[in-house]
């Protein structure tokens, strides 16, 4: 099995939306070279810290599947109540799509930590993976 992987060169800002707010089949049209937008405006997630976005590429099942993961940490915590899509913009200012309209959506997992007396600060740690055709859909 053969893997593939690609790393955002830094992310500078993170944002999440209702799926359904999402256009319909985002990665058939990103594979097909059609343009992928969003025209709603997305809630914006303030970070404390870096954030990373990692999506790794693997053949399964005879097909090819792409892995994202997003990780990041802020002082917000994600409602859960209903499935989200995420827009990842990296240090080039170029915007990504994490999540479809359509199932399986990503899956949130989130950890909040007090902090310790010696510094570290009380923060929640997101973490989010989505698993489709293609995860890490280029806006443009």
């Amino acid at each position: 099995m053969k893997t593939t992987s690609q790393s955002l060169p830094g992310i500078l800002s993170v944002a999440y939306l209702p799926v359904d707010r999402v256009q319909r089949h985002c990665d058939l049209k990103c594979l097909s070279s059609i343009p992928v937008q969003v025209f709603t405006t997305p809630t914006q997630v303030p970070l404390k810290g870096p954030a990373t976005c990692e999506t790794v590429s693997r053949y399964d099942n005879n097909g090819r599947v792409e892995t994202t993961t997003l990780r990041f940490r802020s002082l917000d915590p994600i409602p859960t109540t209903h499935p989200l899509a995420f827009i990842v913009t990296d240090a080039n200012r170029q915007s990504y799509l994490v999540g479809l309209h359509e199932p399986p959506y990503p899956i949130v997992r989130s950890t909040q930590t007090t902090g310790t007396p010696s510094g570290d600060p009380a923060v929640i740690s997101h973490e989010v993976t989505f698993t489709a055709l293609k995860a890490l859909i280029p806006l443009g």
